[in-house]
């Protein structure tokens, strides 16, 4: 196959395939804190997917060494969904906004009267609380010298994320969550670096005290892609 000159065309193949789990994995290591507890068995497959589209849309590099360049296609990435059994817009009643600095260095989602409908709170589940969550997606290009491709940046994968407080799942939640990346202060990042911002909602039991202990049937959701 390496060698065979009629082959050349599944090699193209091969290697933008192989480019584009690299930066899957990448991608799924940024999300690790929401995988895979509110993912369904087919979001790796959707990912991959979405992956080769923007890969396909490089329209000036040569075919089996064409970028992955996600800072372009937004609106693509913003299209993500984690889990199809499950929508986060059916489960929460209220209002939200999120806004991030001019830096993308943090981000902040806001709560007002967020209630959760009673026909999704699991079986025993007690209290609830929003995750709000933001990783860094890099672009990738191909490397002729190594001859695999690589991340433009080396802060891909970084992610940051936080919690409202604990809340009874009969009550209104209204909060403020901000993350922020470790990055040294002042940093910005780079054009080629890309952020995608999720917010999700986890189910718990409340136990002897204060000790919440987590109940499968959260979901979660991509609200911006910056």
């Amino acid at each position: 196959i390496m060698q065979n000159p009629a082959l050349i065309r599944t090699r193209e193949n091969m290697s933008e395939f192989g480019g584009c789990g690299v930066a899957v994995k990448a991608i799924r290591l940024g999300l690790q804190n929401l995988l895979p507890d509110k993912a369904d068995s087919h979001f790796t497959g959707r990912l991959m997917k979405m992956t080769k589209k923007i890969n396909r849309l490089d329209t000036l590099g040569k075919r089996g060494r064409r970028a992955i360049n996600f800072s372009a296609f937004l609106p693509i990435l913003r299209n993500l969904v984690f889990n199809t059994r499950l929508n986060l817009s059916e489960m929460i009643q209220g209002r939200f906004g999120c806004s991030h600095s001019a830096s993308r260095d943090r981000a902040m989602v806001s709560i007002s009267n967020l209630t959760i409908h009673q026909n999704y709170v699991p079986q025993g589940a007690t209290h609830f609380r929003l995750q709000h969550h933001i990783s860094v997606i890099s672009d990738y290009i191909y490397s002729v010298e190594k001859c695999r491709y690589e991340p433009t940046s080396a802060v891909g994968g970084m992610s940051a994320f936080g919690y409202s407080a604990f809340t009874p799942v009969l009550n209104a939640l209204t909060d403020k969550v901000e993350v922020v990346f470790p990055l040294q202060s002042g940093a910005a990042l780079p054009n080629d670096c890309t952020v995608m911002q999720c917010i999700g909602v986890e189910f718990y039991i409340r136990s002897a005290g204060d000790i919440y202990l987590p109940v499968r049937g959260g979901c979660v959701k991509v609200v911006a892609v910056f």
